[in-house]
């Protein structure tokens, strides 16, 4: 398809120097600039990692050992 933009002249002149450098046409590039910029629009954002915050003081029960799978399910079941 074709069409038709305006572009500031010094802007245009700009876009012509990178794609020149870059060894692309001017609508190359547009395009390839425009095709980046869908891309980056259709993309989920970026969130922060979900962080697990502990409730009241933190940490285990004393005595309750974290690498011992028999007694947590012990616990877990209410029989600790």
């Amino acid at each position: 398809m074709r069409t038709t933009i305006r572009l500031a002249d010094e802007f245009y002149e700009a876009v012509r120097e990178h794609a020149s450098q870059e060894g692309k046409t001017v609508t190359a590039y547009i395009e390839e600039a425009l095709r980046a910029k869908l891309a980056a629009a259709a993309a989920p954002p970026e969130r922060e990692p979900y962080k697990v915050v502990p409730y009241g003081q933190g940490g285990p029960r004393p005595g309750i050992d974290l690498t011992n799978n028999a007694q947590l399910e012990d616990i877990m079941d209410g029989f600790g």
